[in-house]
């Protein structure tokens, strides 16, 4: 049974809402992973526009890197773009890139 596997790892209160992580067993492993919302098949969006993401999820032609001097980000977690709410060290966070916010009344993407 699918419940039986899944298990409550951590809420994580980001951008006025709440994401449910669920600690998924791996059958060929023997171990559990937390389970992360997965943004780029379902996006969400803040009541901003702005899109909620992962630090781990791949970047996109939009990243830059924190620092001048620093190669582009292989993912959010390095891009300056990348908000984490609460530490430093939050999986989930919000993308502040004007080129990824949506409008609040159209739900499409702004123009550049």
């Amino acid at each position: 049974m699918a419940h039986d596997r899944l298990h409550l790892y951590k809420v994580y209160q980001v951008g006025n809402r709440s994401f449910s992580v669920y600690l998924e067993y791996d059958e060929q492993t023997g171990e559990s992973h937390p389970n992360y919302p997965n943004f780029e098949e379902r996006p969400e969006y803040t009541e901003e526009g702005r899109p909620f993401t992962t630090a781990v999820q791949e970047r996109c032609p939009y990243a830059k890197p924190k620092a001048r001097e620093e190669e582009p980000p292989g993912d959010c977690s390095g891009c300056k773009w990348f908000y984490r709410e609460h530490t430093r060290y939050d999986p989930i966070g919000i993308c502040l890139c004007d080129a990824l916010k949506r409008t609040a009344k159209s739900g499409t993407e702004e123009p550049n």
